[in-house]
């Protein structure tokens, strides 16, 4: 008999039990998530090789992606509201719940809604939601179109996210920004084929017709499968060709830059082929990252201490492995500060008369 067996066991024990672990459940879910936010706050994940929070808890907790969101957003929320940890541990509140909650708690408003959404089902929170802030924050619109692309076809990567109201309809404090809204789903229903599902405005929408009549003449039978492809393979091309100088006709090597810190094309095609496409960072057990999300150019030996643009000096590194590095290098106080002169700076080109 193997120990999660449990016929043996009379009716009254199965109850009990059930009732036991759920408490530990509980217990061991509200530790996990201080855990997971103290990790988050302390970026602890970088010397783990993971680019980011969510990637850890994929890859080392063996979470999956909505498992990983939700504790990482509930320990962002009860960081602010500690109270929160106490009434996960006792059952007062799950961890949808608190996630249904998120967008919407402030200091002045925490203890009616903790109180309000106390041991209530997600359907209760859901209702007594919209019965408080009527003014609710809209789904997410997929962005469909490029950032140059002309204004009349130009559509948002995220729709406006309204000012919460309360039920006397005075607006309310914003709260603390959410996650990342969830991924756009790519479901695989076969082998190496794969459904993807995706909401249009109708600019890109008719977009979407026109290069479908364009094909017409090449393919006849292009429907919207085949031009999503044929587009998500070109924008490919470009991307990499304008990162990492990968073309299948390089141009002859031009006069060396004065600019100590430009990597020449040559140099940034020859590094994407050896690292893979993807961040070299390994953790000190030998883990590497392997992120290809917000890929850069780092140099092994900075330009500052005399490191050149040279293959062998310069690596990919995802955003977060480059500061990480950085940051040992000339410490987190240099770099918050080198970061927060480049943000001023980037708002005072924003705000000059064009």
């Amino acid at each position: 008999m193997h120990r999660f067996e449990f016929r043996q066991l009379s009716d009254g024990a199965v109850l009990q039990g059930m009732k036991s672990f759920r408490g530990r459940e509980r217990l061991a879910v509200a530790h996990l998530v201080g855990l997971v936010a103290e990790a988050d706050e302390r970026r602890l994940y970088l010397g783990e090789a993971c680019d980011s929070m969510l990637t850890f808890c994929e890859r080392e907790l063996g979470l999956s992606y909505d498992e990983s969101l939700k504790r990482i957003q509930a320990g962002r929320v009860a960081r602010r509201f500690p109270r929160v940890f106490g009434m996960l541990a006792d059952g007062r509140l799950h961890l949808t719940a608190l996630n249904l909650l998120a967008r919407h708690l402030t200091e002045a408003n925490a203890d009616a809604l903790l109180g309000a959404a106390s041991n209530r089902s997600k359907r209760d929170i859901e209702r007594m939601l919209k019965e408080r802030f009527p003014g609710t924050e809209p789904l997410p619109l997929v962005a469909t179109t490029p950032a140059h692309a002309p204004e009349h076809v130009r559509v948002a990567s995220i729709a406006p996210v309204a000012m919460p109201v309360s039920a006397a309809g005075a607006p309310e404090a914003a709260p603390a920004p959410a996650p990342p809204p969830a991924r756009t789903r790519v479901a695989p229903h076969a082998g190496g084929r794969y459904t993807l599902q995706l909401a249009l405005d109708q600019a890109a929408y008719d977009a979407l017709r026109e290069c479908e009549a364009l094909l017409g003449h090449s393919d006849p039978s292009a429907g919207p499968g085949a031009v999503v492809a044929r587009a998500i393979h070109e924008l490919a091309t470009k991307l990499r060709k304008r990162r990492f100088a990968i073309t299948a006709r390089p141009a002859q090597r031009r006069r060396p830059s004065a600019d100590t810190r430009r990597v020449p094309a040559s140099v940034r095609r020859a590094v994407y082929a050896r690292d893979g496409g993807c961040c070299t960072f390994v953790s000190d057990d030998g883990r590497r990252c392997g992120s290809r999300r917000r890929l850069e150019l780092d140099h092994i030996v900075p330009v500052a201490r005399g490191g050149g643009s040279t293959v062998d000096n310069v690596r990919l590194r995802c955003r977060a492995h480059n500061q990480y590095a950085a940051e040992r290098v000339f410490g987190a106080a240099f770099m918050a500060a080198r970061r927060g002169a480049a943000r001023d700076a980037a708002t005072v080109r924003a705000r000059a008369p064009s």
